[in-house]
């Protein structure tokens, strides 16, 4: 629908303040776009340098920033020669607050990899994952509450996911147990029927959800 000076002329004051509530919400669905694009190009960055701006919100209520900060010092492989994260974003579904200050969101993520875990020869890999998060405004710019890649499937090229599955590179190495609790709560089992989660939000997520740190809206409601 094209708008006209005339037409907005003719709207009530009550209908030109919803008008900007609306377009004041699809700029937030933008900004958050931006936000998780950049999050995914320097997704690595603690072992890459600091070549980003501040992403996360680090004073928001409930938020660990020592932690977050210090993590990024911890390297997971003792020589970045030849390592390679690369995981492109698909498909967002965001869904805002009314109020516009928060905001849910879920993408898939198809990514290739170049990972070793010491000084051994990288190992070539592909993976596809979701990233599933909330997102705050802090000091009026929209920032990463908490949400991390989720792996669904990750395996060495040349293999397939059904028998080859890598778990996430840490150090020291998770158990499987914490794999499962952590990067790989989603990831695929050929024994298993897959279960389609994380669920991206729906339109009233954050009339059922209210809690910024509440993850059910992600799971099946006879989960919940």
């Amino acid at each position: 629908m094209r708008w006209t000076m005339e037409d907005l002329e003719l709207l009530s004051e009550e209908e030109l303040e919803n008008l900007e509530k609306r377009v004041a919400r699809l700029l937030s669905v933008w900004q958050i776009q931006n936000l998780r694009g950049a999050a995914a190009v320097f997704h690595d960055d603690q072992h890459i340098g600091e070549q980003r701006r501040e992403l996360n919100a680090l004073d928001y209520p409930g938020v660990d920033a020592g932690k977050i900060l210090e993590m990024r010092k911890k390297p997971v492989v003792d020589s970045l020669e030849g390592n390679m994260l690369i995981h492109p974003l698909t498909t967002p579904v965001i869904e805002i607050d009314d109020a516009n200050t928060k905001a849910r969101g879920v993408w898939w993520s198809l990514g290739i990899e170049g990972l070793s875990i010491h000084r051994e020869k990288p190992l070539a890999i592909v993976s596809v994952g979701m990233v599933p998060g909330v997102h705050v405004k802090e000091a009026g710019e929209w920032r990463i509450l908490w949400g991390v890649w989720q792996r669904t499937t990750k395996n060495e090229y040349h293999a397939g996911w059904v028998d080859s599955m890598v778990p996430t590179n840490t150090r020291p190495p998770l158990t499987p147990e914490q794999d499962r609790q952590g990067f790989g709560r989603y990831a695929y089992q050929k024994d298993r029927v897959r279960q389609a989660v994380p669920l991206p939000p729906e339109a009233d997520t954050w009339n059922r959800y209210p809690d910024e740190w509440d993850q059910g809206w992600m799971k099946k409601s006879e989960e919940e």
